[in-house]
């Protein structure tokens, strides 16, 4: 059963969001100001569960894409347009390149990790000679 605590963070949260449930700066920032200015009581334990739950809507959002190669705009528009086909919300993407993959990508969506690479399959291919 959640605590009042809890309730009135998710009522933070919901306050701190758009209508397509994206974490919005200007929005935090106001929810902060307010609980500035309210002086509530227990509010470390408020802001804790606050950052706590803010972090993790920010994770949700954000996809990172690193490839093995130079940046490609209309490989990077590929991926995100085949990404955000999966989710009606809206995603922030974060795209590197990362010479180690030497060709292919790895795209981490929250937790999960996609990768099809070079690198990879050699680290594969090197596990299979160790077993």
């Amino acid at each position: 059963m959640p605590s009042k605590i809890t309730n009135f963070v998710h009522e933070l949260i919901n306050s701190s969001t758009d209508e397509n449930g994206v974490v919005v700066e200007s929005l935090v920032e106001e929810v902060l100001s307010g609980l500035r200015e309210s002086n509530i009581p227990k509010h470390r334990q408020i802001l804790k569960e606050y950052l706590a739950e803010i972090e993790k809507n920010l994770h949700q959002q954000l996809v990172e894409i690193e490839l093995g190669s130079e940046l490609n705009q209309s490989l990077i528009s590929a991926f995100q347009d085949k990404i955000s086909s999966f989710s009606s919300n809206t995603i922030n993407f974060k795209v590197s390149a990362n010479k180690n993959l030497i060709a292919g990508y790895r795209v981490r969506i929250v937790d999960d990790v996609f990768e099809d690479s070079i690198q990879s399959r050699l680290s594969k291919l090197s596990q299979s000679f160790t077993s």
